[in-house]
């Protein structure tokens, strides 16, 4: 019974995953076009870095004050409001937080807009070399532009937490797509009318942030919130901005690492940036498919089961995650490194990006990608920590990969160049990835079955021959000095190639994530 049960509910955790990898794709996909666009409007160039710098300064302080009280304060709170109390207490709740959310974004936005120059002063001293002034100007003036966007994706964070926790997760996960989207269009129709094209992107993402919080509000007032200007705190605020108070220093690290990386990148100069950037999309994009989408879904699950004492339901869970995130993560780096150059052609060389842009952005992204797999359980594993309301572990774990990624940027950006950045970002994973699951042990006790060991190994086994599939034929498919869209052919060959080889080992040597996979299938196609 209790093994139906659990095959059950890893069923279902599959299946939620499943729908959000299919949304946060098509999210991803639209990001990836995103970076085409920026990519033939701005290439490598100063306004590039300018515009991905400036973009990314609000970007990490909404990742720190709003996605991260989301993870580590609102939704355990919410949860435990909804299974104590009911769900009119839990939208009273809800109400509240959402109001301290709004008072206090809307305070940061300001400041934000008024000391956009002392903020990029401070991220030109960490770059540690002399910026030009009109890098400079230039920065700042987009900064001051986007800050606001800050404010609105802080309450489209809020309707996501009250979603998530209602185990409605494809509306938050498809509000991204409408974020890209206006990004998009608006720097396809204002670039031509604009003497420098970054401003187009800014308006661009200024607009997407009002869109992806509004698409949400239908669905938040149908599970029955309503806003109401009810602005006092009450224990329960409280107790999640506890919670929280850790999680601002915490939760955010993988940003901060990223924005220390290219504040660094920057005074490098020559698109350092702007080639960082592309090569962070591609991971992301990877990251994507699976490794976002199982991390949304288990968190509810985990809290519930966490909340209950029932450490045997969590770390099946956590173990089942960690197999399917290695089931899906092994191949695609070996496929994205061994096709890194070709990837970075055939998607973005055009306009303004060109050959030099495709081998500065293939350099970082050979070195990125070394840290996949670990960015991809860090992420499973911090929120096992959040539901068992232990938000201090992840933040002295996050410090001390901060400090590792921040000291290897400085000590390998000189004998690398941005290489040694992404290096050193993957340096800061690892240490991520192993200290967390060192320290989860605290929590669920020996992280052990019979079976994660044996899925990995077949993993590992698929992938190699997969490997082996793709150098023996990118030779033959792929001719010297192939550019751009004349790629596109013979990549899709190879991917092809590669996945069915990746299939049929797994086939061959019974895959438990692909047979799980394949019953579900056959489950849903016989009904």
């Amino acid at each position: 019974m209790q093994a139906d049960k659990r095959a059950s509910k890893r069923a279902g955790l599959l299946r939620s995953a499943a729908v959000m990898s299919v949304i946060t794709i098509g999210s991803r996909v639209l990001g990836l076009v995103r970076e085409q666009v920026r990519a033939h409007y701005l290439g490598t160039s100063m306004a590039s870095d300018a515009f991905g710098l400036a973009f990314q300064i609000p970007n990490l302080l909404r990742r720190l004050v709003a996605e991260g009280a989301m993870s580590a304060g609102f939704i355990p709170v919410l949860s435990e409001v909804e299974e104590q109390e009911g769900t009119e207490a839990a939208m009273a709740f809800a109400n509240r937080y959402f109001n301290l959310v709004m008072l206090a974004l809307t305070l940061i936005s300001g400041l934000g807009m008024l000391g956009a120059s002392v903020i990029v002063g401070v991220f030109a001293l960490l770059s540690g070399r002399e910026i030009s002034p009109a890098a400079m100007a230039l920065t700042t003036n987009l900064t001051q532009w986007m800050f606001p966007y800050i404010g609105f994706m802080a309450l489209a964070a809020v309707a996501q937490g009250v979603l998530n926790t209602y185990r409605v997760f494809w509306v938050s996960a498809a509000s991204s797509i409408a974020m890209n989207v206006a990004i998009i269009a608006a720097a396809i129709g204002l670039s031509g009318h604009m003497n420098e094209s970054a401003y187009a992107f800014a308006i661009g993402v200024l607009i997407g942030g009002v869109l992806q919080f509004g698409v949400q509000i239908p669905s938040v007032v149908r599970l029955g919130y309503r806003w109401s200007p009810d602005f006092k705190p009450g224990p329960r605020v409280k107790k999640a901005l506890w919670l929280l108070v850790p999680t601002l220093f915490g939760a955010g690290v993988y940003q901060v690492n990223v924005m220390v990386s290219q504040a660094i990148a920057w005074g490098l100069g020559g698109g350092a940036v702007s080639s960082l950037q592309y090569s962070s999309r591609l991971l992301e994009l990877t990251l994507g498919v699976f490794a976002v989408a199982i991390s949304t879904v288990v968190l509810p699950t985990l809290s519930r089961d966490a909340a209950g004492g029932r450490l045997d339901e969590v770390r099946d869970t956590v173990l089942y995650a960690v197999r399917l995130c290695c089931f899906v993560c092994f191949p695609m780096l070996a496929g994205l490194f061994l096709l890194r150059a070709e990837t970075a052609s055939l998607l973005f060389e055009r306009g303004a990006y060109g050959s030099e842009s495709t081998r500065m952005t293939s350099y970082a992204l050979a070195f990125h990608l070394m840290g996949l797999v670990h960015i991809a359980l860090a992420r499973i594993y911090v929120p096992v920590f959040y539901a068992f309301k232990d938000t201090r572990t992840p933040v002295l774990v996050a410090f001390v990969a901060m400090f590792v990624n921040v000291g290897l940027c400085y000590a390998l950006d000189g004998p690398f160049g941005h290489g040694g950045i992404a290096l050193a970002n993957t340096a800061s994973a690892f240490t991520q990835a192993f200290a967390l699951s060192w320290f989860l042990r605290r929590h669920t006790g020996p992280l052990e079955d019979k079976v994660t060991g044996p899925s990995v190994l077949r993993s590992a086994a698929g992938t190699l021959a997969m490997g082996a599939v793709v150098l023996w034929l990118s030779p033959m498919l792929i001719e010297a000095g192939s550019r751009g869209g004349e790629l596109l052919l013979p990549y899709v060959l190879l991917v092809a190639a590669a996945v069915v080889t990746y299939v049929a080992t797994a086939l061959a040597t019974r895959h438990p994530e692909l047979t799980e996979v394949i019953g579900i299938v056959r489950r849903r196609v016989g009904r």
